[in-house]
C-alpha cells in the first residue's frame, strides 16, 4: 500500500480560523473621528446638491434630490462596508467592521442591517452610541444587534 494524502475537504465543510488570530478593538473616539469625517465627506456634496435645487424652487425636483440625498447615503454606507469593512473616514481614522471573531468583511446583508439599526442606537437619547465607553468589546446597540466589532484596521 502506498501513502496517499488525505481527500480534499468537502464543498461546504468548516473552515477553521488562525487560533492565533487576535482583534485589537477601536477606541471611541476614533470611531466618533470617522463618523465625523464621513458626514463631511458625504454631505458636503449632498447639502450643496440639495441647496442648489432648492433655488431653483421646483418642489418635484427638491424631493428628487432628497431622495438622491437618501439613496446615497444608505449605498455609500452598505456598500462601503460590505465590500470592506470601511468607509472613507473609517479608513482615514484606520477602523475596519468586521463580525465578532471573524477578519473579514461583514458582507451587503449585514451592513444594511447594521446601517439601519443605527437608528435603535440613537432612539434612547444616543445610550446605544455611547455604549462603547463601558462597553468590554466596545460595542454600540447596532454593533451588539448585528453581532460586529470595530477593529483597527
Amino acid at each position: 500500500m502506498t501513502d496517499l494524502p488525505p481527500p480534499p475537504p468537502v464543498y461546504g465543510a468548516p473552515q477553521f480560523a488562525d487560533p492565533t488570530f487576535s482583534l485589537e478593538l477601536a477606541g471611541w473616539w476614533r470611531r466618533v473621528g470617522a463618523i465625523v469625517l464621513d458626514g463631511l465627506i458625504v454631505g458636503i456634496p449632498m447639502n450643496i446638491v440639495v441647496l442648489a435645487v432648492a433655488a431653483s424652487e421646483n418642489a418635484a425636483a427638491l424631493i428628487a434630490a432628497y431622495l438622491l440625498v437618501l439613496v446615497g447615503t444608505i449605498a455609500y454606507s452598505v456598500l462601503m462596508i460590505g465590500a470592506k469593512g470601511q468607509t472613507l473616514g473609517k479608513m482615514a481614522t484606520g477602523v475596519k467592521v468586521v463580525r465578532d471573531g471573524s477578519p473579514a468583511p461583514i458582507g451587503y446583508g449585514l451592513a444594511t442591517g447594521r446601517f439601519f439599526s443605527t437608528y435603535l442606537s440613537a432612539i434612547p437619547c444616543y445610550l446605544g452610541m455611547l455604549w462603547p465607553l463601558w462597553d468590554d468589546k466596545n460595542q454600540t446597540f447596532h454593533d451588539k444587534i448585528c453581532s460586529t466589532v470595530v477593529i483597527r484596521a
